[in-house]
């Protein structure tokens, strides 16, 4: 039988002896207690159910906020080359169009001068004509008309050379103006294909640059749209934050509360108080199992947060040292996911316990330990809210009830 067995029945023994009427007085005193700490505990159970609920609340909204966080930096890098791509665009643009507007000028003048020229071309056509008339109208000089007129035939010779060049200048005259005719056209059509080529490039640029705007502008939706919602979650996450925290700061009101009531309680017995709810080590279980640390269970084997929680948490300090809860051959030291620094000991017959959360690992894989040997020291390592231990026991592999060997 164990001392707080012993102790507890000894003084219910001495009740009885002494009087009946004591034995009712003791159980008025200790009652007292006993239900405060029951309404105490049921509150505790409440507190902790709320807060095992804002937990795995605090938990989807930060996957929530990982997640648009993630999108939202997608969504920046394909921003980014459209958002440069656009502002290229953009300038290739202004320069197609400041090229545009210069040979637009550039056309103005050589209009301009083809203007001229054909104003010049056509007063020279009118000249020509009369010239031509003239000579139509005179006919062609005799030779001997002129030799007679002329009276010697150096005179006769120097009339027909005045002639001959006034028809030569006139035919230079029409060559002259015709080829300038044709160089004007050309520049004009060169100008006006360039400018052609000019205006089909800038109509492609400005469709680009609409089309990377119009991409643009829709990612930007969208990203507006994530920030919008990824402000929300975190508003929301800060909230349930806090809600967690008060609720928190409650349940471990009630843990004192309910220690408290429960040392009075054992005071009351005649019981010595002990450590909360448990020592570490001590006498084995039935089930030749002792405590692998002292603490106060914070959540308990079943059901948690929409999943099976399949050990006991038991918080304590950070570092504080965990023991073996039997003998046996370490099989697992080392970082494990979200168990972060873990332990297994191999019990044999298939039995195994599992020390997770650590904060140091004390053996390596192959070492033997002994029933209260030192595995690693408490924390808050992995998949952790806070400093605890999470204890497990496993009979081939498949989790089951620790307290049903401690």
């Amino acid at each position: 039988m164990r001392p707080r067995r012993r102790s507890r029945v000894a003084a219910i023994a001495v009740a009885v002896v002494l009087a009946g009427g004591g034995l009712v007085g003791g159980t008025q005193l200790i009652g007292a207690p006993a239900d405060k700490k029951a309404d105490v505990d049921g509150k505790l159970r409440d507190a902790e159910e709320r807060l095992r609920a804002k937990r795995g609340q605090e938990a989807v909204l930060s996957d929530q906020v990982g997640g648009f966080t993630s999108r939202i930096r997608e969504l920046e890098g394909r921003l980014a080359p459209l958002r440069a791509r656009a502002g290229r665009l953009r300038s290739e643009l202004a320069a197609l169009r400041d090229r545009l507007d210069v040979l637009t000028a550039r056309l103005d003048v050589e209009r301009a001068r083809l203007a001229r020229a054909e104003d010049t071309l056509r007063r020279r056509r009118v000249l020509l004509a009369k010239r031509l008339r003239d000579l139509y109208v005179r006919g062609e000089p005799d030779p001997i008309l002129v030799l007679f007129e002329s009276g010697s035939l150096s005179a006769a010779a120097d009339t027909a050379e005045i002639l001959e060049r006034v028809v030569e200048r006139d035919r230079g005259l029409v060559d002259s103006v015709e080829s300038f005719r044709d160089e004007v056209r050309a520049t004009r059509n060169r100008i006006a294909a360039v400018r052609a080529e000019v205006a089909a490039a800038e109509a492609r640029a400005e469709r680009a640059a609409e089309e990377a705007d119009a991409a643009k502008a829709d990612l930007e939706r969208q990203k507006a749209g994530l920030d919008r919602l990824l402000a929300g979650r975190r508003r929301l996450l800060s909230r349930v934050q806090g809600d967690r925290q008060e609720i928190e700061a409650e349940a471990q009101d009630l843990r004192k509360r309910s220690e408290a009531l429960r040392q009075k309680i054992l005071a009351a017995q005649g019981v010595t108080p002990g450590p909360s709810g448990f020592v570490a080590g001590g006498t084995p279980s039935a089930a030749g199992f002792i405590w692998p640390v002292s603490g106060t269970i914070t959540s308990g084997f079943g059901p948690r947060w929409g999943r099976m929680h399949e050990g006991l948490d038991i918080s304590g300090g950070s570092g504080t040292p965990i023991a073996a809860a039997a003998s046996g051959t370490v099989i697992v030291a080392g970082w494990n996911g979200g168990y972060g620094q873990l332990v297994v000991v191999d019990h044999g017959g298939g039995l195994s316990t599992a020390y997770a959360h650590l904060s140091s690992i004390a053996v390596s894989v192959g070492q033997g330990v002994g029933q209260g040997s030192v595995v690693g020291g408490m924390g808050t390592t992995g998949h952790s809210t806070g400093v605890h231990l999470h204890f497990e026991v496993r009979i081939d592999g498949g989790a089951v009830n620790p307290i049903g060997y401690l």
